[in-house]
């Protein structure tokens, strides 16, 4: 999606009440409080490199929505109230997070009660609530601006109330600073996800399939990557009920990182089996063998390879061995094919999947109109779930003929 990764929390220099003597920075930055008066300053003066770097990253927060297709859609005074509101909100938490911070620094007492220090969040959330009623107000709900930006606004509510909830049972210091720091993460990110949303919404809503219509598109601004949404949609399965899964991938990656091992670690009853496709012209097929050949090495001697089963197989072959109904799960990667090969691949690996399973994919963007074209037929009149990062996927519905 273009956007500055998430600064990576880890706040070890951060001191609990409890430590013996002040942490060894400068006395003046404690004349910087409030750091709502000199945020950058005491972003910088705490020594802490996360919490400069949440600082960056609420900087860089969208003013409009993201321009997905080749068309840029004109930001609309909702759109750009909203997200310069949880901006706002982002950095005032960040304000919050950094004076507590630099009071536990230097071992000041009011580091000892977290509850107390952050009560000001609680105005963060009633102005939020009123800012956004009046944003909104002037909104139609056929607009398709309403409905995401209330929908991210109860989201963001709900963070602070948890924010509010957790800081009760927590220690005070490294704990209470963490999870302050991890409420601004995630301001920047419910922003990051609603410009997302928006630009999807702009570029989906002319999407048919001449003769036949569009598909039903659920968007998903939850999940903040292809990775993510493939996580979430194992992860509610096992929620489900459904402890054991049988799951396929139909291309693995050579030039990213791969998704199955981080899977399979999270997941215990995730069975694996991952398809290297064989490359159509013969004179890359050497090469491509070398990679699968060095990646089967490394899995047959880490901990997955009793619940991995890696292949190099063309597609036709691989779903051939495979009894049909039998999968809980297939993910197909469908980058840079064609629209018929697409549509086939995705009817073909359908069948694999039992009814109320669930196919995966890659490559639902502007940049694979193709893979668009492919997916929009597949899925005419019907639900189609779309994430970040070109991801899309369906529950399986049982053939008409069972």
């Amino acid at each position: 999606m273009g956007r500055s990764r998430l600064p990576w929390l880890s706040l070890a220099w951060v001191a609990p009440c409890a430590a013996q003597g002040p942490m060894p920075v400068p006395s003046s930055s404690l004349q910087l409080l409030p750091c709502a008066q000199h945020l950058p300053r005491c972003a910088s003066a705490c020594g802490v490199t996360e919490f400069q770097a949440l600082h960056e990253w609420l900087l860089s927060t969208p003013q409009q929505a993201d321009q997905i297709g080749p068309k840029a859609s004109l930001p609309s005074d909702l759109e750009r109230g909203t997200l310069q509101l949880i901006k706002d909100i982002g950095l005032s938490a960040l304000a919050s997070s950094l004076d507590y911070l630099i009071l536990c620094q230097h071992s000041d007492p009011r580091c000892g009660v977290p509850l107390q220090h952050f009560e000001p969040v609680q105005m963060l959330r009633a102005l939020l609530d009123t800012q956004l009623r009046e944003l909104v107000q002037d909104y139609r709900p056929d607009t398709g601006l309403r409905s995401p930006v209330l929908r991210v606004g109860h989201s963001l509510r709900s963070d602070l109330d948890g924010f509010l909830r957790q800081l009760r049972s927590l220690e005070p210091g490294l704990q209470a600073a963490e999870v302050s720091a991890r409420l601004v993460q995630t301001a920047g990110l419910r922003a990051r996800m609603l410009a997302w949303h928006l630009g999807m919404h702009f570029w989906v809503r002319d999407l048919a399939v001449p003769g036949r219509g569009a598909p039903v598109l659920v968007l998903h601004d939850e999940y903040t990557s292809f990775a993510d949404m493939v996580s979430v949609v194992i992860g509610t399965m096992v929620r489900n009920g459904q402890p054991q899964l049988a799951m396929a991938e139909l291309g693995v990656p050579t030039q990213e990182e791969w998704l199955a091992p981080q899977l399979l670690r999270s997941v215990p009853g995730l069975q694996y089996v991952a398809i290297m496709l064989e490359p159509p012209e013969e004179q890359h097929g050497a090469a491509k063998f070398a990679v699968f050949e060095q990646l089967r090495a490394e899995l047959q001697q880490s901990e997955l390879h009793q619940r991995l089963a890696l292949h190099f197989a063309a597609s036709p072959s691989a779903a051939a061995a495979m009894p049909d109904r039998s999968l809980d799960l297939a993910l197909l990667d469908l980058r840079g094919a064609d629209a018929s090969f697409a549509q086939e691949q995705m009817a073909l690996w359908e069948s694999k999947v039992k009814p109320a399973g669930v196919l995966l994919g890659r490559g639902f963007e502007p940049d694979w109109p193709e893979i668009v074209k492919a997916v929009c037929a597949q899925r005419f009149s019907t639900d189609l779930h779309l994430g970040a990062g070109g991801g899309f996927w369906w529950l399986v519905e049982p053939p008409e003929d069972e």
